[in-house]
C-alpha cells in the first residue's frame, strides 16, 4: 500500500472518531437543552425538584464540557506554515 494509501486510511479512522464524538455531543447538548427547558417552565421559589434540576443541568453541562476538551485534544494541531 502507497504512503498516501496508509495516510487515506489513518485519517478516515480518525474522522469516524470524530463524527462518533460529536454526535454524542449533540446528544448531550439537546439532553441539556430540555432540562433547561423544564427548569424554566417551573413557577415560583426554587423546590428542591428545581434544585435537583440546577444540579443535573451543571453536571451535565461540565460533562459535555470535558467531552469538548477530549474531542479538541483529538484533533491534530495545526501544521506550521
Amino acid at each position: 500500500m502507497s504512503k498516501i494509501g496508509e495516510f487515506s486510511e489513518r485519517q478516515t479512522a480518525f474522522n469516524d472518531r470524530l463524527d462518533k464524538a460529536i454526535e454524542g455531543l449533540q446528544g448531550d447538548v439537546e439532553s441539556l437543552n430540555e432540562k433547561i427547558a423544564e427548569l424554566q417552565n417551573s413557577a415560583g421559589e426554587v423546590t428542591p425538584e428545581d434544585q435537583a434540576l440546577l444540579d443535573a443541568i451543571e453536571s451535565r453541562s461540565d460533562a459535555i464540557a470535558k467531552k469538548l476538551e477530549a474531542l479538541d485534544a483529538l484533533t491534530p494541531p495545526v501544521p506550521p506554515a
